[in-house]
């Protein structure tokens, strides 16, 4: 049965549009339409059930050591580095990229899950699927003002992000390739974060655009001839990754 959505929308312009007309967030838009497909109590039920089953996956990702199924022989990483980050928790001598490694054993941890047969959420691929439940822990256990009402916010607003993509691009690596894909769980997180943190929705927008625009190819050609937009912000995206890249590589 076809229900009709109280805030049509179809472009982050739309969301923009919409949010300066009502002074409701992104989460806000996202949670009217959801109320009415299943009703107010029933939206929180169903966040809450979402974000449980996220935590659950890195948890057992977390902690099951082995080898992958299938020819190529992996050995599972997440949980030797999980190990490591644990073992050093009470030294004084830590690393500040560290709760990045945190970050990446979660995101590791399910897709370790997904990838030997285990229960994830599809959000919004299961190749990509370790991405939006890292960035959701990070948000639950490191950021200082974390909440309930932040985790719901965060899983809302990605959500908003990941139909954008849906409906006018793709999700799938098969159509997109990887960049695409894991761009589109990139950009999710990110508009999820910013929601969490408090952005506007200007933020929010501008977040998820950040985050895709860096997975892509060269999106700029560049603009008016000049190596500035997106360029100058790639470099520290760049930056980033590459310390990402050597802790992973020392951690084994």
């Amino acid at each position: 049965e076809f229900v009709e959505r109280p805030h049509d929308f179809r472009s982050g312009a739309d969301l923009l549009d919409i949010g300066a007309k009502t002074g409701k967030s992104i989460a806000e838009i996202m949670r009217t339409n959801e109320m009415a497909l299943h009703g107010g109590s029933e939206v929180a039920v169903r966040l809450k059930r979402i974000a449980d089953a996220m935590m659950a996956s890195i948890e057992r990702g977390l902690h099951t050591s082995g080898r992958l199924p299938g020819s190529l022989n992996v050995t599972r990483r997440a949980s030797g580095h999980f190990a490591q980050l644990a073992a050093g928790g009470g030294t004084s001598a830590r690393q500040p990229a560290e709760i990045m490694d945190y970050i990446s054993a979660f995101a590791m941890a399910v897709n370790e899950e997904n990838a030997s047969g285990g229960r994830i959420v599809t959000a919004p691929t299961n190749g990509a699927a370790g991405v939006v439940p890292a960035v959701l822990r990070y948000y639950r256990d490191f950021c200082s003002d974390a909440n309930e009402q932040g985790i719901e916010a965060f899983l809302l607003t990605a959500a908003a992000i990941g139909a954008l993509f849906k409906m006018n691009a793709s999700i799938s690596g098969a159509e997109v390739g990887c960049q695409g894909e894991v761009g589109v769980a990139c950009s999710m997180a990110a508009a999820g974060l910013a929601a969490a943190l408090g952005g506007s929705n200007a933020q929010i927008e501008n977040a998820s655009e950040i985050g895709m625009e860096h997975h892509l190819g060269m999106t700029c050609d560049p603009v008016g001839g000049l190596v500035q937009i997106p360029c100058i912000e790639r470099n520290a995206f760049g930056a980033i990754k590459a310390v990402n890249a050597a802790s992973l590589a020392l951690r084994g």
